[in-house]
């Protein structure tokens, strides 16, 4: 009985020798992982050189240089130390790193390694408290974390995400959102110092961009870079030079004009560009490749020109509410005059009541990428708390988002249940799983700590 457990342990050993294995590159990440997240036999844990040891706080993984995890709190023989901890695959990786001549781990209070093979030195000289893990580590942890990293699926735990709670789930989509909101304020202020601070420009730009979707989205930054909104309100209550100012801008109106319309609008832009300095977009700029006539950059143009021209103030009402209803309300513009039966300038089309009205996904689509972002940039940088609130409220409020993504997870059997969660769920899949950053991934820790008990 004895030999046999005896070989059970030694095959165990061996397996879990995989980390040392060149052929698994998945070593001292995985390690450090292990050691936060606690997924090892802490029963009667020694130092190497046999003192007891208790982790009162394994420290916290950090990616900066320096060791490798920052705050920890040990007991070694009785003596309560705090600092930080260095992990290696063997011990002898301490002095290959150079950590022998860098002042910056004298403080390490433990080094944790997989397979103690050297005795090593701190810059000061110290012998630094060494713990070992060969034969403390589940073998099921390393074989898992190699199944999600050569997984080929969108999501890497995706046969395994049935096994997870939904309350930790939905917890880590309230995290995610903020973390793609606050990626998003980086977008926010750039324009916003660009604008000259001016929070109404930058409002213009950030809805002008979000107007052309995913297809003309840069064409519309740039138009709205060409026409700041204060030169656009001060001809509000005119209509043709509202519009020849738009399409002017746009780069529409370069070539001849042959309806009477188009060409009066010409005419009209070509004083107003004279008079202000203007220099428009390349009309090279803007696509219509697959997109509904509905979705034409032309047709944008007019409805924007319609909100414009029926409530140019419009901007500061759009941010008093959290209720989308009042937002489509206001931005529920339809094309009028002549862009009731065109949808590019010279080619007459059948006029068609609400054809050409921003729609309601079209608005949700103003709602969750231009004026959410603001809202959550400007609470930020003006540290208007309610602000940013409200940006959490309206999209919560918001029905999901329907597309490939979100598609795809109610395929695993993730549902979101309003907008925020499908924001949520399209930045776990495109900066989470896509990366395979499943050691950092509440997900993945929850499988990880399933997996290791």
């Amino acid at each position: 009985m004895d030999m046999q457990m005896a070989r059970a342990e030694e095959a165990a050993i061996r397996e879990t020798d995989q980390l040392l294995d060149p052929a698994f590159p998945y070593g001292e990440d995985l390690l450090q992982f292990i050691w936060e997240q606690g997924l090892y036999d802490a029963k009667d844990l020694r130092t190497t050189d046999g003192a007891p040891l208790e982790v009162l706080h394994a420290g916290r993984v950090q990616l900066n240089s320096g060791p490798d995890l920052r705050d920890a709190q040990v007991r070694i023989g009785g003596q309560r130390w705090a600092g930080n901890v260095e992990v290696h695959l063997r011990t002898s990786d301490w002095n290959a790193h150079g950590h022998q001549r860098d002042p910056a781990y004298d403080n390490v209070v433990l080094h944790t390694v997989y397979l103690h093979d050297a005795e090593v030195h701190t810059a000061s000289g110290r012998c630094p408290p060494t713990v070992e893990l060969r034969e403390r580590i589940n073998a099921d942890n390393l074989h898992l974390h190699q199944s999600l990293m050569e997984s080929r699926m969108p999501v890497p735990c995706a046969p395994r995400l049935g096994d997870v709670d939904g309350t930790r789930i939905r917890l880590w989509l309230e995290r995610l959102l903020v973390e793609r909101l606050e990626r998003k304020v980086a977008q926010v202020e750039e324009v916003y110092s660009r604008t000259g601070n001016d929070p109404g420009e930058t409002l213009h730009h950030m809805l002008l961009r979000g107007l052309g979707g995913q297809v003309n989205a840069e064409a519309f930054s740039m138009l709205a870079h060409a026409l700041p909104l204060k030169l656009l309100l001060k001809y509000r209550d005119d209509r043709r030079r509202t519009e020849a100012l738009l399409f002017g801008q746009a780069g529409f109106l370069e070539a001849e004009q042959q309806e009477a319309y188009p060409a009066e609008l010409r005419q009209e832009y070509q004083w107003l560009r004279a008079l202000h300095g203007l220099r428009p977009v390349p009309a090279s700029a803007w696509k219509y490749g697959r997109l509904r006539p509905p979705n034409f950059p032309t047709v944008r143009l007019a409805q924007w020109a319609e909100l414009i021209i029926r409530s140019g103030t419009t901007y500061d009402r759009l941010l008093a509410h959290d209720d989308p209803r009042v937002v489509h309300e206001l931005l529920g513009v339809e094309a009028a005059g002549y862009w009731r039966d065109h949808f590019t300038f010279g080619k007459p089309s059948s006029a068609r009541p609400g054809l050409k009205r921003l729609g309601k996904a079209a608005v949700d689509g103003l709602l969750i990428n231009s004026i959410v972002p603001y809202l959550f940039a400007m609470g930020r940088i003006r540290g208007h708390a309610p602000w940013t609130d409200r940006a959490i409220t309206l999209l919560e409020r918001l029905p999901a988002e329907e597309n490939s993504i979100t598609r795809m997870w109610r395929g695993i059997g993730v549902e979101a249940a309003n907008a925020g969660q499908s924001q949520a769920l399209i930045e776990l899949k495109d900066r989470w799983c896509a990366e395979r950053k499943c050691l950092c991934c509440a997900i993945g820790t929850c499988l990880h700590k399933q997996t290791g008990t």
